[in-house]
């Protein structure tokens, strides 16, 4: 049996920037993932904000980079659309994951794919990891596993998360001239989610959808590239995955083991954005493991500072969810009135501006303080860059 300080499970952005983290910090590392490529199949949407990179230290190489960004616009039934300038972005995401598994073997962590965890058992000092390749020893275990954890399948950590399902097509030619990645919030084709057309290089684009209503997930999106004038065009792949959307789960930490990115529920709370919050959480899990560890003490309470550094940067999630809820019950007549009222240019809102949408509210539209237009806007803010929303 192999042995290593640390194991990391799931080779996606969070488990490949702990380990390289980790490894970093002198920790024997070993990341298992399940398939056999790292990198594929891609799940998501391939975004990622320049404010996330700033942040995390890291300059992304050529191959990563399919197209960079100015900002998002909001597109709202009617058409109308506000936006925010906060440049980023749109990745191959399969390069992506593939150059930071390869930062972090430079670093010193090993990888084995095609390796699916099976069991996680308790051993004296740690973990007996068995997949269905092989057999490892851990001191400590970083749960990267995904939505369906395997701490929560194997060891009963958490109920299983509530989730949306998300699908899209990458297609060409589907140019986006002005470099803006465009998300509509339009019920009728999109319920309790949200449309998008991201553009990449090439021509090409990711064109897709969330939605709570998962068997009609693939019409959804039919009816959305009809209605967008994209019919005749080409489909290269159609991707996507079950997205967690209820925020982070109950128990993020235990004797031995955190969870991480989608396995701990960490998805920005209107756009269900991963990639930037999987990183950081990543990243706070490996410098905690890396100091217990030297400590030598995995217990829970040593592995506490994690769920501190994460409550400490990340927003409250599991608040801001009721106003995700609450905007997604708008009527698309209620959201095309919130569009009336909002400026244009949302990339900074001024104290004044807020107290005169407020007042605009009040006097023309005051059904919408009692449905949560008040919760749904300040979710909407928190889904940012500056917020780990992308």
């Amino acid at each position: 049996m192999e042995m290593f300080d640390l194991v990391i499970i799931g080779a996606g952005p969070g488990g490949n920037f702990a380990a390289l983290t980790a490894a970093k910090a002198g920790v024997s590392t070993l990341v298992l993932e399940e398939h056999e490529a790292i990198g594929q199949p891609v799940h998501c949407g391939e975004c990622l904000s320049k404010k996330a990179c700033e942040r995390l230290g890291i300059t992304l190489p050529e191959e990563a980079v399919s197209r960079e960004v100015k900002g998002i616009r909001l597109i709202f039934p009617d058409k109308t659309a506000s936006y925010i300038n906060e440049p980023g972005y749109t990745l191959e995401k399969d390069k992506f994951e593939q150059w930071l598994s390869l930062e972090a073997t430079k670093a010193g962590t090993a990888y084995k794919v095609k390796n699916r965890v099976t069991a996680l058992e308790r051993a004296e000092g740690g973990w007996e990891v068995k997949t269905t390749s092989g057999e490892y020893f851990a001191r400590c275990v970083i749960d990267a596993s995904g939505v369906d954890s395997i701490a929560s399948r194997l060891l009963n950590m958490n109920a299983p998360q509530k989730v949306v399902v998300g699908l899209q097509y990458e297609m060409e030619p589907v140019d986006v001239p002005d470099g803006m990645i465009d998300f509509f919030l339009w019920p009728a084709l999109a319920p309790h989610g949200y449309l998008w057309v991201i553009p990449k290089k090439d021509g090409r684009s990711n064109v897709g959808l969330v939605t709570n209503d998962a068997p009609k997930t693939r019409e959804y999106l039919e009816k959305f590239v009809d209605m967008y004038g994209l019919k005749e065009k080409k489909r290269n792949k159609a991707f996507g995955g079950r997205i967690p959307s209820g925020g982070p789960v109950a128990k993020t930490y235990d004797d031995g083991i955190m969870l991480i990115g989608d396995a701990a529920g960490f998805t920005s709370p209107m756009f269900e954005g991963g990639t930037s919050l999987s990183m950081t959480s990543g990243k706070f899990a490996a410098e905690v493991a890396a100091d217990a560890l030297k400590k030598n003490d995995l217990a829970k309470a040593a592995l506490a500072p994690y769920e501190q550094k994460w409550r400490a940067t990340f927003p409250n999630y599991a608040k801001l969810v009721g106003g995700k809820d609450a905007t997604y019950k708008f009527t698309d007549a209620e959201l095309n009135k919130i569009a009336s009222l909002i400026p244009r240019d949302l990339t900074t809102i001024t104290q004044q501006q807020r107290l005169s949408i407020g007042f605009k509210v009040l006097t023309t539209a005051p059904a919408l303080l009692s449905k949560g237009f008040i919760s749904s806007m300040e979710t909407l803010g928190n889904s940012r860059a500056d917020n780990f929303g992308w």
